[in-house]
């Protein structure tokens, strides 16, 4: 049985960590608040911007546009693969890297068949040494750079599929649904499928001014970088999320162990208050006999 010493040192440990649980779980929460506000505004203009889009690539065909039809030959494929920069996240990058590793085996690519690109450092540490060409590499990207991040992104991606050095783009990257659930999504990024309308149908006549390729020129890289940006404010909120919520889970964790170690401590201390009792109580009686004696 441990000492009372050893007991009180365990719990006063437990308190300590409990507290910076208790921190990190409070800044995940107001990180997550921040990011989600911008996340919504975000959606909000991505949703106004694809109607506007899918109006005008609706009437355009493949030869409009570079990065409307998929390059001649089997170019690589270009993942942009999101995840965070450090842990004491729950499961959030582990479902992250079993998905994208599930992903690459039902395709069936090897390291010539796939480029890429990391958004965070846990996705880099596992997949940077498997032999893949990689990319660009990104850390420490927050609500404030990420449409600089995004923008850099884009025009990446954009040129090697307009040269034909990459077949497609894929983000890969957890979309938030609420503060307890989230999924994994891959979204083609490139080429660029948008039909004219909800329903389908022949796409309505359109007159472009001052010419079509022009307007596409500035449509579809806007169109690009906002989707860009749009998953990397999914995942941060995502990934504070997650935080927050292994972080309450940790905290009330460190609390069940407090008051079984009370509980314990205060065990222990009657079992010795009551050792010593019945010693006195044994001497007591010892020198009774020995004076009657």
């Amino acid at each position: 049985m441990p000492s009372l010493k050893q007991i009180n040192t365990k719990i006063a440990s437990i308190k300590g960590t409990r507290r910076i649980m208790s921190a990190m779980k409070l800044i995940a929460a107001g990180k997550m608040q921040r990011t989600q506000a911008a996340l919504k505004a975000h959606r909000v203009y991505v949703d106004a911007y694809t109607r506007v889009a899918r109006g005008v690539l609706g009437s355009c065909g493949p030869d409009a546009h570079p990065l409307l039809s998929r390059p001649s030959g089997n170019g690589k494929t270009h993942l942009v693969f999101l995840t965070s920069d450090r842990g004491l996240c729950g499961n959030y990058n582990n479902v992250l890297i079993k998905g994208l590793d599930s992903f690459l085996a039902d395709r069936g690519f090897g390291g010539d068949d796939v480029k890429l690109t990391f958004i965070g450092n846990k996705g880099k540490n596992f997949f940077g040494a498997r032999g893949f060409e990689l990319g660009s590499y990104y850390t420490g990207v927050s609500e404030k750079n990420c449409g600089e991040i995004a923008d850099e992104i884009s025009s990446l991606v954009s040129k090697e599929f307009a040269a034909g050095e990459t077949g497609e783009a894929v983000l890969v990257h957890s979309a938030f649904i609420s503060a307890l659930s989230r999924e994994t999504v891959f979204e083609t990024l490139l080429p660029l499928e948008i039909e004219a309308g909800e329903e389908g149908g022949e796409p309505a006549p359109a007159v472009f001014e001052p010419s079509k390729r022009g307007i596409l020129d500035g449509l579809i890289p806007e169109y690009l970088r906002m989707r860009v940006e749009k998953a990397i404010l999914e995942s941060l909120t995502s990934e504070h999320s997650a935080r927050m919520t292994a972080m309450e889970s940790a905290t009330n964790n460190a609390d069940e162990l407090i008051r079984d170690l009370t509980l314990l401590f205060n065990k222990t201390r009657q079992a010795i208050i009551t050792t010593e009792l019945m010693d006195i109580v044994n001497g007591t009686e010892a020198l009774r006999e020995g004076g009657n004696d």
